[in-house]
């Protein structure tokens, strides 16, 4: 099997800070809103709420965006916009280097046009490939991986990361 291109990116110490800051404000916010904290696993809240920070933030410096800092409860919804069409992007991440692409089967097509999976453990991140709403929200995509069912695809199954930027341009033509 060819190796997977993938696009790896570390966060330097002050996007760490920042990350490391927001974590925890998040974190707090939402439990003082009442948002339930829909983590799998048995990592901490805190790394929980990194990880996705961290993974967002490494998404963003990859393609030059600006990263949500917003700290209010949120649920659902996207972490980025890819601006010059204003794509929504929720980013998805996991340390296991075959890991998948998921999300919970509570997700609408309205909530991100596009899914980018990002793989590593804080600071380090690769962006290993995407898929758009309509790819990972179907039936078809659900399974249960020991956690309750939600949407998966495989590494294999993604649109490659280093076409990204293309394919959003013909996306639109």
């Amino acid at each position: 099997m060819d190796k997977i291109k993938c696009f790896e990116v570390t966060l330097d110490k002050t996007e760490q800070d920042i990350a490391e800051s927001l974590a925890k404000r998040r974190y707090n916010a939402a439990r003082k809103a009442g948002v339930t904290n829909a983590k799998i696993g048995p990592q901490s809240n805190h790394l929980t709420d990194l990880e996705g920070i961290g993974s967002e933030f490494a998404f963003c410096k990859l393609f030059n965006l600006f990263p949500d800092l917003t700290v209010g409860a949120r649920k659902g919804g996207y972490d980025c916009l890819i601006t010059d069409d204003y794509w929504k992007v929720d980013v998805k991440a996991t340390k296991y280097k075959t890991g998948r692409l998921l999300a919970r089967t509570s997700k609408t097509m309205e909530d991100a046009d596009l899914y980018a999976l990002m793989i590593g453990e804080f600071p380090t991140y690769s962006f290993v490939g995407w898929a758009w709403n309509y790819q990972l929200l179907k039936e078809e995509n659900i399974m249960n991986l020991g956690h309750g069912n939600g949407y998966a695809l495989t590494q294999e199954e993604l649109n490659p990361s280093h076409h990204i930027l293309d394919d959003l341009k013909n996306h639109v033509s």
